[in-house]
């Protein structure tokens, strides 16, 4: 209690003054007179003493059954190997049809608990652009990570997904992921799920062999998985050398992988470890709630709409032409019947370059290092080219 609430009460008990005249001499309520007054003779001296300021009841408190509810679910989510963060947490809560806290309160009942630890250098989810197919086989991603075996042995995983529904199509291990492999495995793919209408993979060689040969100015023969995918009219995409956020969906899913693995008993063989991605799968596909599916099993999206297909695809005009820089900085070439400008920037004025040139995607490149100096889109509706 505050030395003025102190002062009140001695007024009235020991200064014979009325609860109104102490009321207008300390500037306060006649009924907040009446209150300390009848504090003082439940409790005597110890009305005095400082209270807490806390309410006696907290109504918008998280059930306590919750609470625990909830440390289950991160406790046991996180021993699967599997995303255990507010939002999966409560995806789980409203399957099991209990009460479903605000994702800001479940993060704040893992942090009390010990079981989170804020990240705010982290960059917000807000920040990045996003791209999602509209249609099943719309876009398929295809990738491999590494693993190793229970004997340090290093092992392969090659994988397939589809864009739209985050549906993990096929995964298997090898030895080593060959040309031939990736094939293989995406024509069996096929046959379960019919053909895409796209394919975006990265750079590496059993995917493509557009970059190689630069140096000496040679058009790099098409590999097998090229020629596939040029047969059945399915568009191929690479990503930009050096950034793989263009595959973030199949990085991210490599995460979600490892750390599933890392939970696992260690597979002594390839053959066991192929058991193990196979439950994986199911359980990815089939049983895990994703963000990007709407908080349901990828498989639910996969199956809602039409399957997109192949469509006919344009004949490729793929060549490599050897150019110099010119002294305001720009390269010029002709697409669809007029000269356009590419902005390579004054610092590369009078370089010796190459260009590949594919279709409306030029890649620039250093004849002599064999670096890749600039990458452009070519917009039909532009002249000048910027990056």
């Amino acid at each position: 209690m505050s030395t003025r609430n102190k002062a009140i009460i001695l007024a009235v008990k020991q200064g014979s003054m009325s609860t109104r005249a102490a009321a207008q001499q300390f500037n306060v309520s006649q009924r907040w007179v009446k209150e300390l007054l009848s504090r003082y003779v439940r409790e005597g001296q110890t009305a005095f003493q400082p209270r807490s300021k806390r309410p006696k009841t907290t109504p918008n408190r998280t059930p306590e059954p919750i609470r625990e509810r909830i440390k289950e679910l991160r406790e046991h989510l996180t021993q699967q190997g599997l995303d255990a963060g507010p939002e999966t947490i409560a995806t789980h809560l409203a399957n099991e049809n209990l009460y479903v806290p605000a994702k800001s309160t479940i993060h704040r009942i893992l942090r009390t608990q010990g079981l989170v630890t804020d990240n705010p250098k982290k960059r917000p989810k807000s920040s990045y652009t996003r791209f999602q197919a509209e249609q099943p086989n719309q876009l398929w991603q295809s990738d491999f990570t590494h693993c190793r075996l229970a004997d340090n042995t290093d092992v392969e995983i090659l994988n397939f997904l589809d864009d739209h529904s985050r549906y993990l199509l096929s995964i298997t291990a090898y030895k080593r992921v060959t040309g031939r492999n990736v094939v293989t495995q995406f024509e069996n793919t096929t046959h379960e799920h019919g053909r895409p209408q796209s394919m975006l993979t990265d750079n590496g060689l059993v995917y493509t062999t557009r970059l190689t040969n630069f140096t000496r100015g040679i058009e790099p023969a098409k590999n097998l998985f090229e020629k596939t995918l040029q047969k059945w009219d399915i568009k191929q995409i690479n990503g930009k050398p050096g950034h793989p956020q263009t595959q973030g969906k199949i990085e991210r899913f490599h995460r979600t992988l490892k750390q599933w693995l890392t939970r696992q008993k260690p597979a002594h063989t390839i053959a066991e470890l192929n058991t193990q991605l196979t439950h994986f799968q199911t359980i990815y596909s089939t049983l895990r709630p994703h963000k990007g599916a709407g908080r349901k099993p990828p498989i639910h999206a996969y199956q809602a709409r039409p399957k997109a297909t192949p469509q006919p695809l344009p004949q490729n005009e793929y060549r490599v032409r050897t150019d110099k820089v010119d002294k305001f900085g720009k390269l010029t070439i002709r697409y669809d019947g007029k000269l356009r400008h590419l902005g390579m920037g004054v610092a590369y004025r009078g370089h010796k370059i190459r260009m590949l040139i594919d279709n409306a995607d030029i890649t620039v490149i250093d004849t002599k290092t064999g670096e890749i100096l600039k990458q452009f889109e070519i917009d039909p509706n532009k002249n000048y080219q910027g990056l």
